[in-house]
């Protein structure tokens, strides 16, 4: 499981991959009348998931000294893949995107991005009232 202090890092790299995935996709609605211009998109979901899979099933190490090896797999490690995709075409110029479908993924690109951003407000509130909680 992961602990109170990784999980803001973890949803930061997240929101960095929807950012990313956001750029790639204005990227190609820019480009829809390019010719030949083959399509990007962005792969993380996939070692995301792999990354939570790993540090659920492991147990949690007591460390007493900073030269201890954790067991976590850190998440800097986690960083989004562009792919162009240069398997298909849809139009006798060779541009390979479809606006429509860009579109619906930018739209829902925007949304998640905004429920993470909510999901690290409440992770620093969390912090927050665990941090002044101690104090009484």
């Amino acid at each position: 499981m992961l602990d109170i202090f990784e999980m803001p890092s973890l949803l930061k790299k997240y929101m960095d991959a929807k950012w990313l995935r956001h750029e790639v996709l204005a990227n190609n609605i820019a480009n829809v009348d390019t010719p030949n211009f083959k399509r990007s998109s962005v792969v993380f979901e996939d070692l995301l998931q792999k990354y939570i899979k790993e540090n659920s099933s492991r147990l949690p190490l007591s460390t007493t000294s900073d030269k201890h090896i954790r067991n976590a797999w850190p998440v800097i490690e986690l960083k989004p893949k562009v792919v162009v995709q240069n398997d298909r075409t849809f139009r006798n110029d060779g541009n390979n995107v479809d606006i429509d479908k860009e579109m619906v993924e930018l739209a829902q690109n925007a949304l998640s991005y905004n429920i993470l951003a909510e999901q690290v407000q409440r992770q620093f509130s969390l912090l927050r009232s665990a941090i002044t909680e101690g104090r009484r």
